[in-house]
């Protein structure tokens, strides 16, 4: 078990916090209590959000912005944790169609009034090019928080893990909502793990959630994450998510949150990955840590599925394709063990090569049995693709790690 520290990190306090400490419900917290320069402000002027009763830190505001980092560098040298994630990694949630945005804090007012002659106070959406530099002004906040953070850890802790709980909602439409584009941070590698928050109360809709963020083009070399909040869902529906999660191109899956895993779940994990083993060595490896050896493991376990669907017949494919496909099978797993051995540019070439070839040839040497298991089949292509995103992953954080 590894141990990451969670961070609300431009969230600064809110009404059910205040109700625990004793405090009225507009209390900012602390940290604004003390520096109320610091605040994020909304087009009406006001702090405390209307809508969730939080307080928020501008992150144009550089003091507000050195004060998480050195948070930040507290936690990772201080308790010398496993990683850190950031959640709040965003403005509030807006509606600028309703008129509702955040955003104007003296700093973030004083920035963009340099930068383009107006104060962002003055102009709306009908501003056309000027507010959307206003919209990138503020996404730009985060982007560089975000790499600022990704700096620290790798120049001092490189082997603390960043990841960042975000929200699934489609790109463009998140951008002007909470001015959050965690894609620019796969694509460029300043993060390990993009946890979104795929919360659903039905299997199909997280599958519906879900299948675009693990395109390609969004990550990069970067695992995504996906979750599931046990919070809402009865126990069934919760399992049955879990392995919708399993069977989607991903680097894992998260729960939210640990309280509620019941009896039951944890029989379900216990049959599902194993129990619990005190030797390192047996494990099954981390992802994030070791990704070619992840990607080794994943693979064996799928060649054991096929292999024990054609011992027992339930396998459907052509005697030629066959052949092929159990040559290409064996060629693919020696040069992943290999890989996972011993890291090299070499090695990964190779186990690149091989596992596109497969890729590629898969389809038709299964076109037989996906006529009756195409949900079966799918989901042995969405593990194929992700061992490609492990290699991606590794590529960085083995062979070029910094």
């Amino acid at each position: 078990m590894e141990l990451h520290a969670w961070i609300w990190t431009f969230a600064a306090g809110n009404k059910r916090h205040n109700a625990l400490i004793g405090k009225p419900p507009t209390y900012p917290g602390p940290v604004l209590a003390a520096n109320p320069s610091w605040a994020n402000i909304d087009n009406q002027g006001r702090r405390q959000n209307p809508n969730d009763g939080k307080f928020y830190l501008d992150p144009a505001n550089p003091e507000a912005r050195n004060y998480l980092l050195r948070i930040v560098n507290e936690i990772a040298s201080r308790y010398q944790v496993d990683g850190v994630q950031l959640d709040y990694i965003r403005y509030p949630f807006q509606n600028d169609n309703a008129g509702f945005t955040y955003g104007y804090g003296a700093a973030a007012r004083q920035q963009f009034q340099q930068l383009t002659g107006r104060d962002p106070v003055n102009i709306s959406p009908s501003s056309g090019n000027l507010w959307r530099q206003w919209v990138e002004f503020k996404t730009n906040k985060i982007n560089t928080f975000v790499a600022d953070v990704s700096q620290l850890l790798r120049q001092n802790y490189p082997r603390t893990i960043l990841s960042v709980a975000v929200f699934p909602h489609p790109e463009s439409q998140r951008i002007y909502k909470i001015q959050q584009n965690w894609e620019v941070w796969a694509r460029q590698g300043i993060v390990d793990l993009i946890v979104p928050m795929t919360y659903a109360l039905d299997t199909n809709r997280l599958r519906r959630i879900t299948q675009p963020l693990t395109a390609e083009r969004n990550l990069g070399p970067t695992l995504i994450v996906p979750s599931v909040k046990l919070l809402t869902l009865p126990e069934i529906v919760a399992i049955d998510q879990i392995q919708a999660l399993r069977d989607l191109p991903t680097g894992g899956y998260s729960i939210f949150a640990v309280e509620s895993i019941s009896s039951g779940m944890q029989g379900f994990f216990n049959r599902t990955q194993g129990r619990p083993v005190r030797s390192t060595s047996a494990s099954e490896p981390i992802p994030y840590r070791q990704p070619f050896a992840a990607a080794a493991s994943r693979y064996a376990a799928m060649k054991q599925e096929w292999s024990f669907l054609l011992a027992n017949n339930q396998l459907r494919v052509l005697e030629s394709d066959l052949r092929v496909l159990q040559i290409r099978s064996d060629e693919l797993a020696q040069a992943l063990s290999k890989l996972a051995a011993t890291p090299t540019a070499g090695n990964l070439a190779t186990a690149k090569r091989l596992l596109a070839d497969f890729q590629t040839q898969f389809p038709s040497s299964m076109r037989l049995h996906s006529a009756d298991n195409s949900y079966q089949v799918q989901t042995w292509q969405n593990r194929l693709d992700s061992l490609e995103m492990l290699l991606r992953y590794g590529e960085r954080v083995q062979l070029h790690r910094g």
